[in-house]
């Protein structure tokens, strides 16, 4: 996977299990972010935490980039 910074363009090329240890605290806030985004809606019919977590890790790129708060983001997979 290819990640850029936000503010000096400067990309790095990683492994998704380096990613997901790398960006632990990120990863998690962005999620918590979806997650509160997606209860928010009145069609909410998740019926479980694990169905929310997949689809959150199915769509990691827009995922991550939209919900997350981090200086970096995911160009490409």
């Amino acid at each position: 996977m290819i990640i850029v910074n936000r503010h000096t363009r400067k990309k790095r090329q990683m492994e998704y299990a380096d990613f997901r240890k790398e960006f632990a605290k990120d990863i998690k806030n962005a999620f918590d972010s979806f997650r509160h985004t997606e209860l928010a809606k009145p069609f909410y019919n998740y019926k479980d935490d694990n169905s929310m977590e997949f689809n959150f890790y199915f769509q990691l790129q827009w995922n991550f980039n939209n919900h997350g708060n981090s200086a970096w983001y995911i160009e490409s997979m």
